[in-house]
């Protein structure tokens, strides 16, 4: 599984109209309709350069957005300005979250988590979201941190390696070169 974390902010330099062209659903909050668009703009892109996949047609299962060929697999979440997108050969799940002070106890005990701290609380929680994301029971997660953020990924396939490309300024490696 290869796991992209970009920062949505470079979404202001792309014209408008490309956006609108990578919408899939309503949003009426212009942040989170740039951040839907982003997203979806994205995943054309690294379907296209970094895979070389020519059909990207993107249908949805309830909500869950798929390739319709399903050549790849693939999950999208946003967090403050970040989004990470995780790709498959089998169905995966993808959660990233800005670690930020909040009272976790109540909602790890509503949960079920057992967390007595707010980096196991963030931990529980994207490893969680990972997995709902994934809509099937998970084989293998994997956690990475990054600044401030925890990203969890989640597989059906307990074979299921994965690999992180977090945005420097460089273009993505070309896996197809």
């Amino acid at each position: 599984m290869d796991i992209f974390v970009i920062e949505i902010v470079d979404a202001d330099n792309v014209h408008m109209e490309l956006l609108r062209e990578f919408q899939k659903k309503e949003i009426s909050n212009p942040k989170k309709w740039n951040q839907h668009c982003f997203s979806y703009l994205m995943v054309d892109r690294i379907l296209r350069d970094f895979y070389g996949i020519e059909d990207r047609e993107i249908v949805f299962n309830g909500k869950k957005p798929f390739l319709k060929n399903r050549e790849k697999f693939f999950s999208i979440s946003h967090s403050e300005d970040f989004v990470a997108l995780a790709f498959s050969d089998f169905d995966c799940g993808v959660d990233i979250e800005k670690i930020r002070l909040r009272e976790f106890e109540q909602i790890s005990k509503r949960m079920g988590f057992k967390c007595n701290t707010l980096e196991e609380f963030y931990n529980e929680w994207t490893k969680y979201e990972a997995e709902y994301k994934l809509g099937k029971p998970a084989q293998k997660f994997k956690k990475f941190h990054f600044d401030d953020y925890v990203i969890t990924a989640s597989s059906v396939n307990i074979q299921e390696e994965f690999e992180i490309y977090i945005q420097s300024g460089e273009v993505f490696p070309n896996a197809n070169a």
